[in-house]
């Protein structure tokens, strides 16, 4: 029984020594995801993204975790964005052509 208190003591010192990080994302992901985004999405918002996957990363390393927290949230959100750009164009280019030659047979 005192074997069973020890090693519980021994467990909650250890936790306690070696909280939980508040980090909820690889930051090298985060970084790929960025740099994917200005290939494959809206190159504007992609390079913001990539700018902020980086300052959250230098924060993280420099032991700022709220900081880092904030700025990976932002440069998810311009990954998300601008993919979401991406996609709008690619769908709605070719459905405003078909409009347009759709109006113009229609005018003839």
């Amino acid at each position: 029984m005192e074997d069973e208190e020890k090693a519980v003591e021994i467990l909650g010192n250890t936790e306690a020594a070696h909280p939980p990080s508040p980090i909820r994302c690889c930051w090298l992901r985060l970084r790929c995801l960025a740099a994917t985004s200005i290939i494959c999405g809206c190159s504007c918002l992609g390079v913001m993204a990539l700018v902020f996957a980086i300052k959250a990363e230098e924060r993280h390393k420099a032991g700022r975790s709220e900081e880092a927290v904030r700025w990976g949230a932002r440069a998810r959100k311009l990954i998300l964005a601008s993919f979401a750009v991406w996609l709008a164009v690619l769908i709605l280019g070719p459905l405003l052509l078909w409009l347009l030659s759709y109006a113009i047979a229609q005018a003839e």
